[in-house]
């Protein structure tokens, strides 16, 4: 039975991540910018274009919110997922908007093998942060491990409409994109 409520809610939920009117977040010129360039890039550039798009997303523009951050990895790279859970609750309370608190509690799901949960995290990242292409990729991944090729396969191309050259998303269209196509020879 758990297994039918997980395929189901895996069907329903790549739907549910598109955006659903003005994103919360304020406008960002910078980081509008920063996509444009991104869009346009040859793979050479890409990978800096990203790394200033992961600073700004990195940064809540709180101090307190920040070390919260930082606090969770450390504990979550410890090993202590309890601890950085406890950490991304708070720096959600006071920072409810912020995307990358909902990415990481998804990573943390994921770890631990709670795809429905990765996946709801994913839907909040991406109800804050429509183009968050490493979210998008991730949804690709547990999508694939829920054996929903299809389903994965168009999150992988989601996130490749945003950041062409991102290769989780290029190894997820390359390893499914035959077989979903029906080009598997």
């Amino acid at each position: 039975m758990r297994q039918f409520y997980l395929v189901l809610l895996c069907s329903l939920s790549l739907a549910a991540c598109a955006p659903q009117g003005p994103s919360p977040i304020r406008h960002d010129a910078a980081l509008e910018a920063l996509f444009a360039e991104l869009e346009q890039a040859d793979e050479a550039n890409a990978a800096g274009i990203e790394a200033r798009i992961w600073a700004r997303w990195s940064d809540s523009g709180s101090p307190t919110v920040n070390i919260l951050l930082e606090r969770a990895s450390a504990a979550e790279t410890a090993g202590d997922s309890e601890l950085a859970l406890r950490f991304l609750d708070q720096a959600g309370d006071l920072a409810p908007e912020f995307a990358e608190v909902w990415n990481r509690r998804a990573n943390l799901a994921y770890h631990s093998e709670d795809y429905s949960g990765a996946i709801a995290a994913i839907q909040e990242t991406l109800k804050r942060q429509p183009r968050h292409f490493a979210a998008l990729a991730a949804l690709g991944l547990i999508y694939e491990e829920l054996g929903q090729e299809k389903t994965a396969l168009d999150a992988f191309r989601a996130a490749l409409a945003i950041h062409p050259h991102y290769q989780a998303a290029l190894q997820g269209v390359e390893r499914l994109e035959p077989r979903v196509d029906g080009r598997d020879a």
